[in-house]
Formats: structure tokens, sequence, C-alpha cells
């Protein structure tokens, strides 16, 4: 395992909440908490329940959906290994805001509201780390605001993209793979679009040559770097 000098461990993503708590915080959040498994496409949190846990995630992947009255469901967000997710609802006490699903098997160690808030208390450091993860996540749904009203169908797709791939993607030999099982319509939807608008904005990436479909429900990315031209064009 390897750790860089700032004492952030290089094995978890950098924007994650391992990526971004010191050596002797990571090691106490880690030996908190009970070990659990998940099998894919399993709701681990639902909207509107009263539960509090939390759950650090320590391999797979995890879709965040809401649901409206009307009965459609949007995906809201992707947390992958090294991520935690429902502190909504562990720190205010209010019943949860979203579900979580697992893409594929997930192990996490599911953490009380008391262990959490515990934890916290003994490491009063941490707590900025875990503010600039929440702020940080609420940049992210204001920048899908911003988003709607700025650009294009196809432009808020890719940009969607772009920041899926660049922080969670992998570089293999035909380009950049984002690894996580979402489909065209899910991906969109994050960027606020339907169906058909989601079948159109992707033809329009492929036709670029900016995306390309790839096995098991996932994206590539052959040119980053055009990707992101097409992003700012």
């Amino acid at each position: 395992m390897s750790v860089n000098p700032a004492g952030q461990d290089a094995s978890w993503p950098e924007n994650s909440i391992l990526g971004r708590l010191r050596v002797t915080q990571r090691q106490e959040l880690l030996n908190t908490g009970t070990f659990v498994r998940y099998l894919p496409d399993k709701e681990v949190m639902t909207q509107d329940s009263k539960d509090t846990h939390v759950l650090l995630l320590l391999s797979g992947a995890v879709k965040i959906t809401a649901g409206s009255e009307g009965g459609h469901s949007a995906l809201l967000a992707v947390r992958v290994a090294g991520d935690l997710v429902g502190e909504m609802a562990a720190l205010d006490q209010k019943p949860r805001s979203a579900t979580v699903v697992t893409c594929g098997d997930v192990s996490a160690k599911l953490i009380t509201s008391a262990e959490l808030t515990a934890f916290l208390h003994r490491r009063p450091d941490a707590f900025m780390t875990f503010a600039g993860m929440i702020s940080d996540r609420l940049r992210w749904s204001n920048q899908r605001r911003q988003d709607f009203v700025s650009f294009n169908a196809t432009e808020r797709v890719a940009r969607v993209l772009a920041e899926l791939v660049q922080t969670y993607g992998r570089r293999g030999p035909a380009g950049w793979v984002l690894g996580i099982p979402l489909t065209n319509v899910e991906l969109a939807s994050i960027a606020g679009m339907k169906p058909r608008t989601a079948d159109k904005a992707f033809g329009e990436l492929r036709r670029a040559d900016v995306v390309r479909s790839h096995r098991h429900r996932d994206f590539l990315v052959p040119d980053l770097e055009k990707l992101n031209d097409f992003c700012r064009s």
C-alpha cells in the first residue's frame, strides 16, 4: 500500500473520503463498523427510509438514484471504493434523500450514525475533510444545474461523461474506460434528460468519435482530450 508525502493513500481515488484522509484517520475509520457484502443490483439504502447508518465502500460501485411523485427515477451520481454513502441521514437524522443500488458485487463497512459521530468527535481534524467532501458533492449538483441552462443535451452528456471518466476511469490500450456499468439512459439522466433525448445525444457523440460503446454497459473514450474539447465547443 503506497502513501504519498502528504500522508494520503495512493490506492484509493484521491477525491474519495479514504483518499483524502491521513493515514491514522483513515485506518481508524476502516476499523470502525461492521464488514458487509452485497450482491449486484441490491438496494442497500432506500429513499425516504429513516435508517441512519452510512456505508464506507471498500470495493465495487453503487448508483445514487432519486424518484419523484410521478414515478420517474433519475440517476444522480455514482460512488466507488473509497467513497462514503448515506452521510446526510447520518448527520442530520432526517429521512434518506435518495436510493443506493449496487453495480456488481460490493463490499463495505456499515457504520452507524453513533459510530460516525464518535469518530468525528475523536478526530475533529477529520471533520474538515468530511466537510470538503460534502462541499464537492454540492458543487457537482450545482454544476449540473448550470449545465442545464448553458449547454445543449449532447454537450451536457459529454460534460458528465468527461467528469466521471477523469474521476473514476482507467486508461487502457484503446482509450479511457469508465469502468462502471451504466446504460446510456442512466448516464444521460445525470445530465437531466429523458431516454429519447439520451439516444439522440449519444448518437451525436459516437458520430463525433468522442465516445464508443464498450462491453458490459461501459463507455470507451478513445481520446479524453478530444472529449474535453467537445465539452468546451
